[in-house]
């Protein structure tokens, strides 16, 4: 069975459970099922304005959910969502860069940016973004996904026809292509995201060594990777620590810093923007690069 057999099928309620299980922040992408169920309601299969509907109610009822989670449990919610997630667990510090500079206004944009979508909802939540301005940006935000989307299925629904066409003379074999296809991506994000965590294990430093160290007075240098928006929630620092971004320039650190213990250090789940800054300074040639352990808790322990 191929992908019109299964909207001539299930319709309408396909449509709304791709949309609403991508929006949940599954890795099952919608965009596909909304642009073949475009294409068939340009052909009269379906009805435009119900599966534009059935899109958009899962969007809104998605989005909410994550707002509802967002206010409830501030940031700690953002660790779920990476676990559930396949996007880098450092699309937390991307969205709160684009949301420190531009605000509630992401949401109009944010599903259309990877990595973005899962997390910027919660993160304006715990940001205390007032709900109604919340209600108003996600709801042109959705409307637009969901417009994109069926209205590409339309527009270009001789040449979608056509690729159906040749899925329906393939068979089965096409579903198979594209579940290996699928499998292929999912593979790679996995390994991806083992990679990061299997370096963050062979590096971390827990906050009892860092405290130890700072009382011996060793050659130790904390680099602080959170983002602004993060610094900004929470101002206290470590003595010492300068502010560092992942991608900054290795050659904006101090002349000495060869010579000391570097300690990376941030709020974000799995500590992964920490452990891809202490791999790029790995690989720049820093040999002894640490994982600061714990978060907002080594924070409190710590603080200057």
């Amino acid at each position: 069975m191929d992908l019109p057999d299964l909207l001539a099928r299930w319709g309408i309620p396909l449509v709304f459970a791709a949309a609403l299980a991508e929006q949940a922040g599954l890795p099952l992408p919608a965009a596909p099922i909304l642009v073949t169920a475009g294409a068939l309601a340009w052909d009269g299969a379906l009805r435009p304005e119900a599966v534009l509907a059935a899109a958009l109610a899962a969007c809104l009822i998605a989005d909410h959910a994550w707002f509802a989670a967002g206010r409830m449990r501030g940031r700690a919610v953002l660790a779920g969502i990476c676990r559930l997630s396949l996007s880098p667990d450092t699309c937390v510090r991307r969205t709160d860069d684009l949301i420190a500079r531009h605000g509630p206004y992401v949401l109009m944009v944010a599903k259309f940016i990877p990595g973005v979508s899962a997390v910027a909802i919660p993160t304006a939540a715990a940001m205390g973004i007032a709900w109604r301005r919340f209600a108003l940006f996600d709801a042109i935000g959705c409307l637009a996904w969901s417009v994109a989307y069926v209205t590409a299925g339309m527009v270009f629904s001789r040449a979608v026809n056509d690729v159906l066409a040749v899925m329906a003379a393939v068979g089965g074999w096409s579903l198979v292509a594209l579940a290996a296809l699928l499998a292929l991506y999912l593979g790679l994000k996995i390994l991806q995201r083992r990679r990061l965590r299997h370096l963050y294990r062979l590096v971390r430093i827990a906050p009892a060594e860092v405290a130890e160290m700072l009382a011996t007075e060793q050659a130790l240098l904390i680099l602080d990777a959170r983002s602004s928006l993060a610094r900004a929630e929470d101002a206290r620092t470590f003595p010492g620590a300068i502010e560092f971004e992942v991608t900054a320039n290795l050659e904006l650190l101090p002349g000495d810093a060869r010579d000391k213990i570097l300690v990376t250090f941030c709020t974000c789940p799995n500590e992964a923007s920490a452990a891809l800054l202490a791999q790029r300074l790995m690989r720049a040639g820093y040999s002894r690069v640490r994982v600061l352990t714990g978060g907002s808790e080594a924070l409190a322990a710590l603080a200057g």
